[in-house]
């Protein structure tokens, strides 16, 4: 590693401490607890052919029959994005670019890069789930934690669909996603170890950073490799980006769970796509039995999550 990369991870580390005025680990109790559910779970490994190329007709065809099947207000709000140009499907593909959905300009774009593959069809429920409760006002806490898990859970939902219908590959998107949680944990973990150190000694250096880095085995050393780069990229910790996937794939794995013991709880992905940007994330937590103490949930609600989490990962 560079010397000038300890440098800016120093000061990313300083500047966030700072900016989120974090006083001690306790104010990071939440992210830190959510984040050690999948910390502890083994590695999910991800290596996988696609054997079916997929044109935009077939990718179009899937994704009506699914969300007709799912809601058929989902099946109509598609065609509407469809019309209207919110979805972009000639969106130049660059290397490493993912699909995402923005409120800009006074409109609404989904911009999808194709693989052809059976994963654009994930990619578009996904956004689409986006843009369903996407708001041009300043996002609330509730949207900012709870979007990922809505859109991830439309992708599960999409998988069991596939899986009903026997189509290959379908699986794979979901394997990959629970790669990436594992991957996102261990850089979520990272970050919080740098802060750590940070409010232990009351600075960072290079001595400090590598001392953190040597708590890791070699095993990930891939996984720390993106985050150091990710910080020396972006010049800022990634924390507050990564938690909101942590959190969202709990309360995808939970919500699934909550479905599969009781369809009539679909109703809780409905609702909550609807008036996410309504809510509180108390009220969030609230609306799907969670109990949250104003600081932290409690252990009850914790082993909830853990419990959904591990079923579904033991199930694949």
């Amino acid at each position: 590693m560079e010397e000038n990369a300890f440098d800016i991870i120093a000061n990313a580390v300083e500047d966030y401490v700072v900016k989120a005025n974090v006083e001690s680990l306790e104010d990071l109790r939440l992210i830190k607890k959510f984040n050690n559910i999948i910390l502890k779970q083994p590695d999910v490994y991800f290596k996988y052919k696609y054997y079916k190329k997929y044109d935009l007709k077939e990718t179009d065809k899937i994704v009506t029959k699914f969300l007709y099947n799912l809601n058929p207000d989902y099946k109509e709000y598609y065609e509407l994005r469809k019309k209207d140009g919110t979805i972009d499907f000639n969106y130049k593909h660059t290397d490493g670019e993912s699909p995402y959905s923005v409120y800009e300009f006074g409109n609404r774009f989904i911009y999808l890069p194709l693989n052809n593959n059976i994963e654009d069809s994930y990619a578009i429920v996904h956004e689409l789930f986006h843009d369903i409760n996407l708001d041009e006002k300043e996002e609330s806490i509730a949207r900012m934690f709870y979007t990922e898990g809505i859109s991830m859970l439309g992708e599960v939902l999409l998988e069991e669909f596939l899986q009903n219908k026997n189509i290959k590959d379908s699986k794979a998107p979901i394997n990959f996603m629970l790669y990436c949680l594992k991957t996102k944990s261990i850089d979520v973990d990272f970050n919080i170890k740098l802060i750590e150190s940070y409010l232990i000694n009351n600075y960072i250096d290079k001595g400090s950073i590598i001392k953190v880095l040597n708590t890791y085995s070699s095993s990930y050393v891939e996984d720390l490799s993106y985050s150091i780069h990710k910080i020396v990229d972006t010049y800022e910790l990634s924390l507050d980006e990564q938690q909101t996937y942590i959190v969202g794939g709990l309360i995808t794995f939970y919500m699934y769970d909550r479905i599969k013991q009781n369809r009539k709880n679909i109703k809780e992905l409905f609702e909550l796509n609807e008036e996410l940007k309504n809510y509180t994330f108390e009220q969030v937590l609230d609306y799907l039995e969670l109990n949250y103490n104003n600081i932290d949930l409690n252990i009850d609600s914790y082993q909830k999550l853990e419990q959904c989490y591990k079923k579904y990962l033991k199930s694949r």
